[in-house]
């Protein structure tokens, strides 16, 4: 079902949701490392994910394959990798080939994935995940025009004055961290012309047109048990998945 909240304004789709989820095994799908609130004037979130929230968030894809593509764009050969590479053959008077076996070294010193390639620890520490929410869900719908434009109302001051002078679907996809996770703070807080709370907020995946979700897990971050969310299968990550080599080949990266 879905509609438009007569108390916010924002499109509220209730439904069901079958989805997929990457996470480390030692983690397991649900056990999230929750933002603990952070002091005033040191908003810094650049590494939190797009609708990270003080408390747990879990992310669901739509598919297997989009939980690739989520999960794995750090391997992708950005423009930064490559600058980086031209930058040290050139300085160093490398060979290209050399130039990036530096570079790759000096990332993995610095602990960071090495664009191009998926070790094999990466599949051996993590599952996929086949997640259930039940269909009395309340999510709020970031692809619709009416919940973007309640945003704009309600917010379009507060982010104009962070660098984001209009909110639209490029907000959502792009890299102002600060911009997204006060969009999704100020989203779970608001309560519902039903007198609940969403829980959780439906969006597009930034690298195609599927969709995706994020999950508030309000129980647990309270200290409580049950979050009406549930594991329905788990399954090892091998080498040979179709759909990890699916999305390596779009990324231009092999797997170790």
């Amino acid at each position: 079902m879905k509609r438009v909240c007569k108390t916010t304004g924002l499109t509220v789709l209730t439904q069901p949701l079958v989805g997929w989820r990457i996470a480390k095994s030692s983690y397991g799908a649900l056990s999230p490392l929750p933002h603990a609130p952070m002091p005033l004037g040191t908003e810094d979130r650049a590494a939190w994910s797009r609708f990270d929230t003080v408390g747990s968030t879990v992310y669901i894809a739509d598919t297997r394959r989009t939980a690739f593509l989520e999960t794995l764009a750090p391997i992708r050969l950005s423009a930064e990798f490559r600058s980086a590479i031209a930058f040290a053959a050139e300085h160093f008077g490398k060979t290209l080939a050399e130039a990036q076996q530096m570079v790759e070294d000096d990332w993995v010193a610095n602990g960071n994935m090495v664009p191009g390639w998926l070790p094999a620890s990466w599949r051996d520490g993590r599952l996929m995940y086949k997640l259930q929410v039940p269909a009395t869900a309340q999510w709020v719908d970031l692809t619709d025009a009416v919940s973007i434009a309640a945003l704009n109302r309600e917010l379009g001051v507060a982010l104009a004055s962070i660098g984001e002078p209009e909110i639209t679907l490029g907000t959502f996809t792009g890299n102002n961290r600060l911009a997204t996770t006060m969009i999704a703070e100020w989203i779970r807080e608001q309560v519902l012309d039903d007198g609940g709370y969403a829980d959780g907020i439906k969006f597009h995946s930034k690298y195609g047109t599927s969709k995706c979700w994020a999950y508030w897990l309000r129980r647990r971050d309270l200290g409580l048990s049950g979050d009406p969310i549930a594991v329905v299968s788990e399954q090892e990550i091998h080498v040979g998945d179709r759909d990890l080599k699916a999305v390596l080949k779009l990324y231009g990266a092999n797997s170790r």
